[in-house]
C-alpha cells in the first residue's frame, strides 16, 4: 500500500471513530484522537480527559472491531 492509500485509510478510520463517539462526546467526553497507519495495519490514538478503567473500558467497547490497534491514554493537562 502506498502512502496516499495510507493516508486515505487513516483519515477514514479516524472519521468512522469520531462519529462512534458521537454519544459519549454529547455526554461531556473530551479527547483527541488521531490514526497513523503503516502497510501492515492502522493504531487509533486517544487521549482522554479524565481517563479511568471505567471510561477506557467502554472506549474499547465502543471502538472494537474497526481492525485498529487501540492507545487510550489520560489527557495531558
Amino acid at each position: 500500500m502506498d502512502t496516499t492509500l495510507i493516508a486515505m485509510n487513516d483519515e477514514a478510520n479516524r472519521l468512522g471513530s469520531e462519529r462512534l463517539l458521537t454519544q459519549m462526546r454529547e455526554e461531556g467526553l473530551i479527547y483527541r484522537l488521531w490514526v497513523t497507519g503503516t502497510p501492515k495495519g492502522s493504531r487509533l490514538h486517544m487521549q482522554v480527559n479524565g481517563l479511568n478503567e471505567e471510561l477506557e473500558d467502554r472506549l474499547v467497547r465502543v471502538l472494537r472491531g474497526r481492525g485498529m490497534q487501540l492507545d487510550i491514554q489520560p489527557l495531558a493537562p
